[in-house]
């Protein structure tokens, strides 16, 4: 075929979707020389490499069969294989090679000359040649030849045929952001730009060659109801990642109309506020509590989306909220005192069971009089009516005046904290006169047996800045109502210690999953929610309980059923539970300074080939990032966060964009 027949034919080639993409820039580097299913060995030279801008570690190389024209590179079948680049490779003549390399450096030292007066052309371009090892990642292929035929993926090679037949392409930027971003989101609007691909730290050749432009886009949809991991050091850009990730799935919700709940645990209080640098944050999602709301010890009165975060320790609605804080507040004091502690259940009884209920009262006095000693005030006490006898209620008051009143048939009133302590103490040293109160089927010594121990109460006074006053409502039910409305809320943790953020997130995090648990016993549709974590080798325990102890596990076991998907943020992969590990979708690591770290990341996904570069490169927002639908690791830049990002949310929330000079008043 010759002329004019030969352009139409090569024409009509370079329409079909995957000639189309390596004649879109790419640049050839060399060929293989040697192929198998799982590695390829490309030949190539210091020539090749410098027109074609330098190739990375980590790089991506794309090997296709064909035949080089006129009219562009025509390939001889509508596949290309990609290949990542793991290091250099020897030539088979490598110890010759290295012999000229020497000879060549020695004569050039004696003499006083450069290299090239002591070579000749050929050997000069003899030892240029290098090779690159590379991984095979898999294939890009067409099911037919079509020019609109569907560009699908294969993580392998169904054949190999002789190696000299493929050569080799560096992607150009466009196709090394579509390489990036491959697939791409059904719905163009869960399409984001995260970041720019990276491979390297040093990035002098990518910004010449302009590959650092290369985009990278995520669907967001990726990560709306599953697990996501955001790995790294202090300081590495863990918190810019999520909150970009938070505001997507923020708009992602509007612009799909779909009902997302998020709830973030901040033990530093950085997601709460405005950052004083930019002039934006979270917060700024929404003008008031019906689009955002933030939980803080001690929230402004001034703006509506601030909430307490704070329980009233003596309010009886929250008995059950009351005593899980402060049990879960002991775990780690192991004395039998303490245990027998635990044990007790202030479950309220059946009225009608005068003998039980009466024995909760006795067991309610207790508890109030251990959270009087351990500091909790309140000037809201609802009156607790107990029986006592008329004897034991003389006796008492004979040393304490006015310390509890006749409230009819037996029944005496406690009005504040310092009448439970008191009543807790004289009944407590006097078990001959209050049998009842101290015998086998009462919680009362169980709980007043730990009243002299300091590890307990030590324990317990750790809690106390969640303790409010005039607080009214059980946090963890208001959030789950958060969630069911679609809200972002914040849990502002940075007021308490690590010990309380734990205790606190934990009880938030079993509520959501009872509930969720009950709605889908219920048959009815799963709330879709996500729940963020930050400082997550904080709050998790990794092999420490079981399945049903730890929430966070659970959390990864039963997320998916419920829709309910986590965001956790970590300096450290061994602190995570291998269950939840396993169970993680997206992963994106940055920076990690010890080897201890990156083998247990070594056992997900082809993190190995990484390990030395996310150990070495310690830069900001550089990191390595496998998504759910996505096919292979990508390493990326990611973007920072920044107000535009917030606007964007907002508009697709029919809100007014606001400028980031007004968030920062």
């Amino acid at each position: 075929m010759t002329g004019i027949a030969t352009k139409v034919q090569h024409s009509t080639q370079l329409r079909k979707p995957l000639t189309a993409l390596i004649n879109q820039g790419c640049k050839p580097v060399g060929g293989i020389f040697r192929l198998d299913y799982d590695s390829a060995v490309v030949l190539t030279d210091d020539f090749k490499k410098h027109e074609a801008g330098g190739i990375p570690r980590g790089g991506f190389l794309l090997a296709v069969a064909g035949d080089s024209t006129e009219s562009g590179f025509i390939l001889e079948d509508q596949e290309i294989i990609l290949l990542r680049v793991r290091g250099t490779a020897p030539l088979p003549n490598e110890s010759e090679l290295i012999q000229t390399r020497l000879a060549v450096v020695r004569d050039a030292g004696a003499s006083g000359v450069d290299f090239d007066d002591v070579t000749d052309v050929l050997t000069r371009n003899e030892l240029q040649q290098s090779a690159f090892d590379c991984e095979v990642l898999g294939t890009f292929y067409t099911e037919t030849d079509a020019r609109d035929a569907r560009v699908e993926y294969g993580a392998d090679i169904d054949n190999v045929v002789v190696s000299a037949r493929y050569q080799v392409f560096l992607p150009g930027t466009d196709v090394l952001s579509w390489i990036a971003s491959y697939p791409a989101a059904a719905d163009e609007r869960d399409s984001l730009a995260i970041g720019k691909v990276r491979f390297a730290a040093t990035r002098r050749k990518a910004l010449l060659a302009g590959t650092d432009q290369a985009d990278v886009r995520i669907d967001v949809s990726d990560f709306v109801g599953r697990k996501t991991a955001v790995f790294g050091m202090t300081r590495t850009g863990k918190s810019n990642t999520i909150k970009t990730l938070v505001t997507a799935v923020h708009r992602y919700a509007s612009e799909h109309q779909r009902t997302i709940g998020q709830l973030i645990f901040d033990p530093q209080g950085e997601y709460a506020n405005v950052n004083r640098q930019d002039g934006t944050g979270l917060r700024l999602l929404g003008d008031d509590d019906r689009t955002v709301r933030i939980y803080k010890v001690a929230p402004d009165s001034r703006d509506s989306r601030e909430k307490t975060l704070r329980l009233n320790f003596y309010d009886r609605d929250v008995l059950d909220a009351a005593w899980s804080l402060v049990s879960d507040a002991t775990a780690q004091v192991n004395t039998n005192y303490a245990k027998s502690f635990r044990s007790a259940d202030l479950s309220e009884p059946d009225r009608q069971d005068f003998s039980a209920h009466n024995r909760w009262g006795w067991a309610l006095v207790a508890f109030y009089g251990l959270l009087a000693k351990c500091g909790f005030t309140t000037t809201r006490f609802p009156s607790l009516r107990v029986s006592l006898s008329q004897d034991n209620a003389e006796a008492f008051l004979e040393e304490n005046p006015n310390a509890i009143s006749p409230a009819g048939r037996g029944k005496y009133s406690v009005d504040s904290p310092a009448s439970a302590l008191a009543l807790a103490t004289w009944a407590g040293k006097r078990p001959a006169e209050f049998p009842k109160w101290h015998d086998e089927n009462s919680r009362f010594p169980d709980i007043f047996g730990v009243y002299d121990y300091t590890g307990v109460t030590s324990a317990i006074r750790t809690i106390r800045p969640f303790h409010g006053q005039e607080s009214t409502g059980d946090v963890a039910e208001l959030l789950w109502n958060d969630m069911v409305a679609g809200r972002l809320s914040i849990v502002d943790l940075s007021s308490g210690n690590e010990l309380v953020a734990k205790v606190m997130s934990e009880r938030i995090v079993t509520h959501l999953l009872n509930k969720a648990g009950e709605r889908f016993r219920e048959d009815a549709e799963p709330l879709e929610m996500q729940i963020v974590v930050e400082e997550a080798h904080n709050l998790f325990e990794r092999g420490g309980r079981e399945v049903a102890d730890d929430p966070w596990v659970r959390l990864s076991k039963e997320a998916a059923k419920y829709k309910m998907g986590l965001i956790y943020a970590t300096q450290e992969v061994t602190s995570v539970d291998k269950r939840i590990l396993s169970n993680t979708s997206n992963w994106l690591v940055a920076h990690l300074n010890s080897d201890h770290e990156t083998r247990e990341l070594s056992h997900y996904y082809d993190f190995r080939v990484w390990a030395p570069s996310i150990i070495r490169a310690e830069d900001v927002g550089f990191v390595r990032m496998k998504t759910y639908s996505g096919k292979y690791i990508v390493p990326a830049q990611i973007a920072k966060f920044d107000h535009a990002m917030v606007n964007d949310a907002r508009r697709a929330a029919g809100l007014n964009a606001i400028p980031s000079a007004e968030g920062a008043r």
